[in-house]
């Protein structure tokens, strides 16, 4: 419940609308207004007096309103809930007729028996390279061409080793698809 509706105004009622609003609603329940009546209505009363007074204490302060005007339009903005990109909604719950088990579904279990592309062919392309990059540098500061040479190749070498050793993986995942 917003103060303006506790006070029974619009939000855009001016200052002097206001004012009356809460003048009228004090005169109904002020405590002092309630002296004859037994202890819980007296405490409802006071309850209410101090929820007018509340929102006359912020509605009456022009500062005061402004910044709680402000809070209330950031409470109104739709709440855009954040997720994480290149995932499924959280909020996603497949639907099916049949009794499915979604969880065995998302197994992670490897496909097919597992070989794996050897060690000295995975380092292979980063090796070549780094020795291609030295190659070259301590030839051209030597100035000698050999050691040029030697660094163009094995920069040639590590590019096509850098596009083969990914196909010889999928190479050897079809296989064992096969079997």
């Amino acid at each position: 419940m917003t103060l303006y509706e506790d006070l029974g105004v619009d939000p855009d009622a001016s200052t002097a609308v206001i004012r009356r609003a809460y003048l009228a609603r004090a005169r109904t329940v002020h405590p002092d207004f309630h002296a004859d009546a037994d202890a819980a209505t007296r405490a409802d009363a006071e309850r209410e007096m101090r929820r007018l007074n509340a929102a006359w204490a912020v509605l009456g302060d022009e500062d005061q309103r402004r910044t709680y005007d402000d809070g209330l339009r950031v409470e109104a903005r739709p709440v855009v809930r954040e997720r994480p990109t290149g995932g499924p909604s959280p909020d996603f719950v497949p639907y099916s007729d049949d009794d499915t088990d979604y969880a065995a579904l998302l197994d992670d279990a490897p496909i097919g028996n597992g070989a794996r592309v050897p060690r000295a062919v995975q380092l292979a392309p980063p090796v070549l390279l780094a020795v291609a990059l030295f190659a070259l540098s301590a030839g051209l500061v030597a100035s000698f061409a050999p050691l040029l040479a030697l660094g163009v190749v094995c920069l040639i070498l590590s590019g096509v080793a850098f596009v083969l050793t990914p196909a010889l993986a999928v190479m050897r995942s079809l296989e064992s698809d096969r079997e």
